[in-house]
């Protein structure tokens, strides 16, 4: 017997002895047992992890999810030049003389291969002079590949959704520009007006929806390739054809206050008229001068817009700031608070300078009480901002009660995936079976899909009355269950899951 086979048949004894051993317990419970068991045992928790069902990814970059091996295959594609020194990368012809050589190149140098993937990412980062923080690397490798991405979405497309569904996930909500920029030369062109509405009025009459139609074509031809990527239409699909994929409309608020009223706006009206956008976010570092500056104007842009069209969601990276990156002023300055008061958010990203608002408590019993979720970024904390241990916020949400879905960020840039932000939780913040699974819950049923929910109320995982009592079945048994699964996507996202759950708890 093999070192390798020797572990797996502990595992597997061991999953057995409980199952009977505890002949009494739930399913839940005895899973719950088996994770404990395994804590220790790190072949077992990745195992169990990996095959965890794990709901939504709910805060994802598409460019930063991507991984930098696949941007130098779109570089190749499209045949562009690369600098060997800083790794950017610009249009032929190239002068190798000059350092700039074919980016075909970084597919048999190995050693330029290396220095672009790290670039291009945060790993073997070591501090150096003009590269000192890994979080300034982190936000500039952006930059560096950014020249490839609009023209390679159904690409991107295919590879997030791979492996979304190969790590037992149904949901991913991802950010990205639709328009790729248009809104943002509208603004600049037309100029800014303190009055919304007439602002608004201007944009609408000076080409916004040109905008729309165009961000809408450009969701059809990366969806488009991305289903011919995956084969969705063959007998046998790629697992990724059955994650449901949605999207945010990032807004770029580190710009001038014109081009992001104007992004904003894109975005409320490609979502009203576009069911696969979702919802509008703001992005960028939130350390940037104009997004300290122009943040109170930004959530009245948000507070007006959101009156205007009241349909469309709003989840804000907020609370992005830690001790020392900022003046006091600026830390203490009640950014999620703002967000969700003010610029009507529904959920936050991040969310790690809590404990700096004004009356903490007050804000966290407030978030329970209007259910106000927290997308926690967990491993990306831990790696780019180095929150760890009691630094870190997750067990601050979960203990008042928030509502928490762990979510990657930028797998790509980050070199991560999913199963490990839940590795994290479990190795780094003794997280339980019962935690995990609740917050599984909670990103999809705080997920931003039409319908009414299959549980009774938020954080109330009691299933409502006409699918209680039902067995998890792909289809349920009752006429009553299946007609309300019918007239609810969020319902049949979270029946979904709870079948999945079954399947899985019933191995333990």
């Amino acid at each position: 017997m093999t070192f390798l086979s020797k572990i797996v048949a502990s595992v597997c004894v061991a999953a057995y002895c409980l199952a009977v051993a505890a002949p009494s317990l739930s399913p839940t419970d005895r899973t719950a047992q088996f994770l404990e068991s395994a804590r220790n045992n790190p072949a077992a928790l990745m195992d169990f992890l990996a095959r965890m069902p794990k709901g939504g990814d709910l805060h994802h970059h598409l460019t930063g999810a991507v991984y930098a091996e696949s941007y130098i295959d779109y570089a190749v594609a499209d045949g562009l030049c690369l600098d060997r020194v800083v790794a950017t990368l610009a249009p032929p012809p190239c002068d190798p003389a000059q350092g700039k050589v074919p980016a075909a190149q970084a597919l048999t140098d190995f050693p330029l291969r290396n220095h672009v993937i790290d670039a291009w990412s945060i790993r073997n980062f070591v501090p150096a002079p003009d590269d000192r923080d890994v979080r300034h690397h982190f936000f500039a490798t952006f930059g560096k590949f950014d020249p490839v991405t609009n023209k390679h979405w159904g690409e991107m497309l295919a590879e997030v959704v791979h492996r979304a569904g190969a790590q037992h996930e149904i949901y991913l909500e991802t950010m990205l520009t639709p328009d790729q920029g248009e809104a943002t030369k509208l603004g600049r062109t037309l100029g800014w007006n303190e009055d919304f509405a007439a602002m608004r009025s201007r944009l609408l009459a000076g080409g916004m929806a040109q905008v729309v139609a165009d961000g809408r074509k450009n969701l059809d031809a990366g969806e488009n390739v991305m289903r011919e990527i995956l084969g969705c239409a063959k007998a046998e699909p790629d697992i990724g054809c059955s994650v449901t994929l949605r999207f945010q409309n990032q807004v770029l608020r580190a710009y001038p206050k014109e081009e992001v009223f104007a992004q904003m706006l894109a975005g409320f009206e490609l979502a009203s008229a576009d069911p696969r956008v979702v919802a509008v976010n703001l992005v960028q570092s939130q350390d940037e001068y104009r997004a300290l500056l122009d943040f109170h104007l930004h959530m009245r842009m948000l507070d007006y817009l959101h009156g205007m069209y009241p349909g469309v969601h709003i989840s804000l990276h907020a609370g992005e700031l830690t001790p020392g990156e900022v003046k006091p002023e600026e830390l203490l300055a009640s950014h999620i608070r703002e967000s969700i008061e003010v610029g009507h958010a529904e959920r936050i990203g991040h969310g790690l300078d809590v404990l700096y608002e004004a009356d903490v408590p007050g804000l966290l019993a407030e978030m329970a009480q209007r259910h106000i979720l927290v997308e926690d970024c967990l491993y990306s904390h831990e790696v780019v901002r180095g929150m760890t241990g009691s630094e870190n916020v997750l067990p601050v949400y979960l203990r008042a009660g928030v509502p928490v879905a762990l979510a990657t960020d930028d797998e790509g840039i980050v070199r991560s995936e999913l199963t490990w932000y839940f590795k994290r939780a479990v190795e780094g913040y003794r997280a339980d079976y019962p935690t995990l699974k609740r917050m599984v819950r909670d990103s999809l049923d705080h997920a931003f899909v039409p319908g009414a929910s299959l549980w009774v109320a938020p954080e109330n995982f009691t299933m409502v009355p006409a699918c209680s009592n039902q067995r998890l079945e792909t289809e349920p048994q009752s006429a009553a269950c299946r007609n309300f699964l019918a007239g609810s996507e969020r319902a049949r996202l979270e029946w979904k899951e709870e079948t999945r759950f079954s399947r899985f708890e019933a191995q333990f």
